[in-house]
């Protein structure tokens, strides 16, 4: 019996077809390997190159890289594969900055009632002569209104802003929603509208898991306009920056939600380090931190607030480091001041735009708080 012939599906190549066919799989085997061979060359000399910065010659430039990465969310990793984990705690231990326990004196700041200016009558009637004497503003001054001086800041290695707000009781603590309940925070400037705020720079730190939290979730305590908010766990960032009910500036250590209710705390966040307690710059041991983009708050004598922050991360801008932040709290006159989260969270938010540039392309880090200038 004879089996039917099933019919052939694929009509027969001709010699030119299946040549042409294996020209293109060898070509394409090439490109491939070509491309792998370019991938694994770049990996090498980048490899090759880390070596000779984390192990070369100098410990410093080691340090330096080090401790800049230890502070980002997707780099932390690439000191580890030069250093040891002991070796990487040891470069973070000598590369540090620490302040004493010293409580905030609160008596070092005296904030005066601004002398009302005489009307033309009162002026007439005194009979007083009123030559006008302006003084030049500063060359970095870009615009002051409103009680509200924003200044530009540039140093060796950084750009970024300045703004000082002459009123403490503008700046108070500005939160993503009522109640932290998990859901996403949200950006600065949304923050910043939420509660029709002229002014913003970004808060305290926030649960990020691997660097793609939702920014919802704030580390350790939070207090808005006389609220507790949050209380928080991590004593990661145990310094907590606040405003009194006198309108001054309290860092502390360990403060609970009691501490701040004895103290009067009416807006509080937690990060740090501290940089300036009591006029007393804090302690550098080796290059303190690496270069990055820094968010710090500061507090003058005469109550005024100092708001910073540097770009970092870009060529026109690699970042500043603690002694940066404090050498520049100093110049402006800072009694207290206190480094706040930075990285690709560090934005200055004024009159409905971002003064810098930051580091995200996708716009600003969704957080949970900020301190905001109504």
């Amino acid at each position: 019996m004879q089996t039917e012939k099933k019919p052939q599906n694929r009509r027969k190549l001709t010699r030119a077809q299946r040549r042409r066919r294996r020209r293109i799989k060898r070509n394409a085997w090439r490109v491939t390997l070509s491309v792998l061979t370019v991938i694994g060359l770049v990996l090498v000399g980048a490899l090759c190159a880390g070596f000779a910065a984390f192990k070369g010659p100098s410990q410093t430039v080691g340090d330096l890289l080090t401790v800049s990465m230890q502070e980002t969310s997707a780099l932390k990793f690439i000191p580890h594969i030069y250093y040891s984990n002991a070796e990487v705690d040891a470069i973070m231990e000598r590369n540090s900055v620490s302040v004493g326990d010293s409580e905030t004196d609160t008596s070092m700041i005296v904030i005066e009632k601004p002398t009302p200016t005489p009307s033309p009558e009162e002026i007439a009637a005194a009979r007083v002569e009123v030559t006008p004497s302006p003084t030049p503003p500063p060359e970095n001054l870009l615009t002051s209104e409103d009680g509200i001086d924003v200044f530009s800041v540039v140093g060796g290695t950084y750009q970024g802003y300045m703004m000082v707000v002459k009123d403490p009781a503008r700046v108070t603590v500005g939160t993503c929603r009522d109640k932290f309940d998990g859901s996403k925070g949200l950006q600065l400037k949304d923050i910043a509208k939420r509660y029709d705020a002229i002014g913003a720079i970004n808060g305290g730190g926030f649960e990020d898991s691997g660097g793609v939290g939702n920014g919802g979730t704030p580390v350790g305590l939070v207090v808005s306009e006389g609220k507790l908010k949050h209380t928080g766990k991590d004593k990661k960032y145990n310094i907590t920056v606040g405003f009194d009910q006198n309108n001054i500036m309290v860092l502390a250590k360990n403060m609970t939600a009691d501490d701040a209710k004895a103290k009067g705390i009416r807006d509080a966040i937690t990060f740090g380090p501290a940089l300036i307690v009591n006029g007393e710059p804090a302690a550098i041991k080796g290059e303190s931190s690496g270069l990055n983009p820094r968010t710090a708050i500061g507090q003058r004598k005469d109550g005024a607030v100092l708001m910073l922050v540097i770009d970092g991360r870009q060529a026109s801008s690699l970042g500043a480091t603690y002694s940066d932040l404090i050498a520049i709290m100093l110049e402006y006159g800072a009694v207290n001041a206190i480094n706040m989260d930075g990285g690709s969270s560090s934005l200055m938010y004024y009159r409905g735009k971002y003064l810098n540039s930051g580091v995200v392309l996708t716009g600003s880090r969704k957080m949970p708080t900020a301190f905001i200038v109504r």
